[in-house]
């Protein structure tokens, strides 16, 4: 009888038939495979096992040191052969090869390589870096060089429009003013309501005392003040000084005082009489007083300070020949306006012979002569003298 797989089998008397498989050939048994399962082929001795690729996956095969894999090129690749896949596989296999044979052509990176690679790396990246640093440096020099050479350009220029302004604001007027480089000094220090002094600002005086009434002025003057009285007394008049160089603690004391006499008088608050005090008596810092180149000087025969004062021989004559000693009137008539201070035919002021010279000549006050705002009539004060001396 023949079974259901064409395997013979005798049946013995006696025996009933049995579904058996035949044995395979070496005495082993296999195992039927499982439905679902795929039958794979068993590979023979010697030979590598290779996983199997999924489908749709071209397999290539791994060329060996025993092999003469060939490299495709675009001459002999089959076709139908993705070039670049290919190509990149046969070159990698080539490069695994003569690493292995020992080649030349191919050296492998190693820790030691990739640490100098680094190390280069980064001294290229500090280099670049103080490169651009110093760019960046040059660049902005360059900048402030430019800079700084358009801001003087734009002082010169301004101070070029200045000098043209005044020249043509002097052509126009007709006067002649003071030079830029002397309004600084020291002899035409403007001191007014508009231009006032704080206690710290006001400069250290050097004085000496004129006469036996212990008047001071500034040292400075001293000679040129004895030749104006020396020379008065020899054309026969007999000038005074009444008044001359204050400190701020006296002219607060004059100001303080004048407030305390109008509120006593007039019956006014602190504040208002402050303001009624400011009108007869200057505000410490702004009288010319506090600078030693003021003095009041009056005639002999009459001592009083209004305007009478102007009538006598030895106002007369110190009007007339006080600039060649470097003096000026410096409160004259009706200049209220721009002075601040109402006609003083007592008050004079030091300004040094020429600039004495050309005030003088040109009949303009010393606001006038420095390029000075007014001060202002509204803002005129009766007197900028030390009233207590003469009571």
């Amino acid at each position: 009888m023949e079974s259901g797989r064409g395997t013979e089998y005798r049946r013995r008397p006696g025996e009933s038939i049995q579904h058996r498989r035949r044995p395979s050939e070496g005495g082993e048994r296999r195992r039927r495979p499982s439905e679902g399962t795929e039958y794979r082929r068993r590979q023979p001795e010697g030979t590598e096992h290779r996983r199997r690729q999924p489908e749709g996956t071209e397999y290539r095969r791994r060329p060996s040191e025993d092999t003469g894999y060939r490299r495709e090129t675009s001459e002999n690749r089959k076709p139908g052969r993705r070039a670049p896949e290919d190509v990149l596989y046969t070159q990698r296999s080539e490069k695994n090869t003569e690493h292995r044979s020992g080649s030349r052509g191919y050296k492998p990176r190693y820790r030691g390589n990739i640490r100098r690679i680094r190390q280069r790396n980064l001294r290229v990246g500090i280099f670049l870096l103080v490169l651009l640093v110093g760019i960046a440096g040059a660049v902005n020099a360059i900048k402030a060089k430019q800079q700084e050479a358009a801001a003087q350009a734009y002082a010169e220029q301004q101070a070029k429009k200045e000098s043209q302004e005044a020249e043509e604001k002097e052509e126009d007027n007709g006067l002649k003013l003071a030079d830029e480089s002397e309004k600084d000094q020291w002899y035409l220090k403007l001191v007014n309501a508009k231009n006032p002094m704080t206690q710290e600002d006001v400069p250290e005086v050097a004085t000496e005392t004129i006469d036996a009434n212990g008047y001071q002025v500034d040292a400075r003057i001293m000679g040129d003040l004895e030749d104006m009285f020396a020379d008065a007394q020899a054309a026969g008049h007999n000038p005074v000084i009444c008044s001359a160089f204050r400190s701020w603690d006296t002219q607060e004391y004059l100001y303080q005082n004048k407030i305390q006499r109008v509120m006593a008088e007039e019956g006014l608050s602190q504040e208002e009489a402050a303001v009624e005090a400011g009108t007869v008596v200057a505000v410490p810092g702004t009288s010319e007083h506090q600078i030693g180149l003021a003095v009041d000087i009056v005639s002999s025969e009459y001592m009083n300070l209004d305007e009478k004062q102007m009538e006598t021989e030895d106002q007369q004559w110190l009007m007339e020949n006080s600039w060649k000693y470097g003096f000026i009137l410096r409160y004259p008539l009706n200049k209220s306006d721009i002075t601040g201070i109402i006609f003083e035919p007592w008050h004079y002021r030091y300004v040094g012979k020429e600039a004495a010279k050309e005030i003088y000549e040109q009949d303009i006050t010393l606001e006038e002569y420095l390029g000075a705002e007014p001060v202002g009539s509204s803002q005129a004060i009766e007197s900028d003298s030390e009233e207590e001396t003469l009571e």
